[in-house]
This record gives structure tokens, sequence and C-alpha cells, in this order.
């Protein structure tokens, strides 16, 4: 009986230390403030706050950014300054991301559709050009698709391969989710794939064509934006990696009669990716970007500046 006892002691002693360590992670990942942003604002849509700035004069201009972890509007820093300049320029943290709230919810792919459709409606409040990065690609095609009259040109890049958007929560998807989001297990998961080594390995693998490219600032910011108001970040991350995110664009893609334009970093399948979006719209144009990848307006925004440049302006 006593050996049982001290087991359970002991048992919920490590529990204890788990939850203070986790506690102590979010604490320290969020004091150096590397998110700092001019001129935001916060817009109370129905499911929280969100975090949105707005920069420069001229006709709207709508950054979205990818759906990885530790995502902000700040991956667009270094195109914001250019656009500013012909563009008022709107960036957006979507829900669970940022500096926006965080609820504990099911994240799906429609809230995204709707928060995109609200922000528009509501905030820039006329027709507006957008840039969307990795996934967001396919939720604003969605909301193309549902309400065509508030978009204008559409440019994406590295969008996200049709395929993976095809596929669907399984019955293994809606357990993993339960795990992932329980409270010790899901928090511990959430802070070891957020941590700064598995970051920057992220940047290594799939972000970056070369490595003496990252800078450590960079890596900072991710690891404070997927940190901010703590535990509650592992929910979206649960969504995301049971596939509650995906949804097939494929109709929308076919139907919509805006603009698009595709740029592509130097990915695994790029070419094949194209080839499906090409198939299903082969009005849609496109670039190559050679010595990038997933994350070519952060790596060289200049290449990405002329092409907005010759794209929205003229």
């Amino acid at each position: 009986m006593k050996k049982q006892t001290r087991n359970l002691f002991y048992c919920l002693l490590s529990i204890m230390a788990i939850a203070i360590i986790n506690k102590v992670i979010f604490i320290t990942s969020s004091i150096k403030n590397n998110l700092h942003s001019c001129n935001s604002y916060y817009y109370q849509w129905k499911f929280g706050k969100i975090f949105y700035t707005i920069q420069g004069e001229g006709p709207p201009i709508l950054l979205i950014h990818s759906f990885y972890r530790g995502s902000s509007e700040r991956e667009y820093k270094r195109l914001i300054k250019y656009l500013a300049t012909k563009h008022t320029v709107y960036t957006v943290d979507l829900i669970g991301f940022g500096r926006s709230d965080k609820p504990k919810i099911t994240y799906t792919a429609f809230l995204y559709v709707q928060l995109i459709s609200d922000f528009i409606n509501e905030v820039i409040k006329q027709k507006t050009d957008v840039i969307a990065s990795s996934s967001s690609s396919a939720y604003v095609t969605m909301a193309c698709y549902q309400k065509p009259d508030i978009f204008k040109k559409l440019l994406f890049i590295t969008p996200t391969s049709l395929a993976t958007l095809y596929r669907n929560p399984g019955k293994r998807d809606k357990v993993l989710k339960v795990i992932l989001e329980s409270p010790i297990i899901g928090t511990t998961i959430y802070n070891m794939a957020c941590s700064k080594y598995m970051l920057k390995a992220k940047f290594k693998r799939d972000f970056y064509y070369n490595k003496r490219n990252m800078r450590s600032k960079i890596i900072d910011m991710y690891h404070e934006a997927s940190h901010l108001q703590g535990s509650n970040n592992k929910y979206l991350f649960a969504s995301q990696c049971c596939k509650y995110l995906n949804v097939s664009t494929r109709q929308a893609l076919a139907s919509i009669n805006n603009s698009i334009y595709i740029v592509m970093g130097d990915i695994p399948h790029a070419e094949e990716i194209l080839d499906t979006y090409l198939a299903i719209n082969p009005a849609i144009e496109y670039s190559r970007l050679s010595h990038t990848k997933e994350l070519p307006h952060l790596e060289h925004p200049t290449e990405v500046m002329d092409i907005c440049h010759i794209y929205f302006d003229h």
C-alpha cells in the first residue's frame, strides 16, 4: 500500500513538474516582443479579436500569412514598405495565429474562409487585391468563389498542393486530436514541435534555400508568435495536424474569373503542383523563383516585389 502511495505521489509530482515547465516555456518565449508592428489595430470578430495593421495610401491590398507554426503578418515585413508606396496595405494575424485570439475551438477551413470575407467586408469595406501564402491561398480561393464582388487580383505564394487539401479527417485523426488537445500530453507535444530547435530545422529543410539567409531574429519571431496566449496554441495545432483545415478548391478554382498569379519557390513537386492548378484553370499565370523554397517573400523579397509591381500596378 505504501509503495502504491509513493508511486502515485511521484506520478503526480512528475505531472506537476511537466505542467510548470510548459508554463515557463510559454512565459519565457514571449518576453522579447519580437512582433512589434506599426499602425496596429484589433477587429472584434465573432470568434475573437483579430490583430491587423494598415499602412500606406492607394488601392487596398490584403496580405495573408502562411499556415505554419509561428506564422504571423510579420512574414510580410519586407514587402509592406514597398507595397505601401502605392497601396493601402492591410496585414492580418488570422485567428489562432500571432497576436490574434486563440480560442479553444476546432479550427476549420470554412472558419478562415468566413474570416477573410468578413474582414474585407467590415474592415477594408471595398474590393481588394490579395496576396496569400501556402494554405491561405485555398481559403482566399473559396472566399472569392463565394463572394467574387469583394476581390480583385489574387497572388498566391507557394500554394498548398490540391492533393494535400483534398485529404479529410479519419477516425485516427479524431483520436489524435483528443490527445493533442489534452492538458499535459498535448501541451508538451506542442512545445516540443514549436521549440527553437524544431523551428530552425523547419526553416533549413522547407523554408529557406540558402541557410546563410536565415536570421536568428526570424526564428525568434516565429517562436514568440507560436507561444503567445500559452497552451491555447495547441488547438489550432491539433486541428491542422488532423486535417480539419483541408478543403477541396477544385470547383472554386475552375469557376472564379479573377486574375490569379502563382509565385512558386523551388520546392519538391513544384512542377506537379503548378500543372495541377493550370489543368483546372489554364488562365493562371505563374513564375518559378530559383534559389528559394516555401517563403520566397522572406528569403528574396526583391524578386517578389518585382512581380507584385508588374502584376498589381499595370
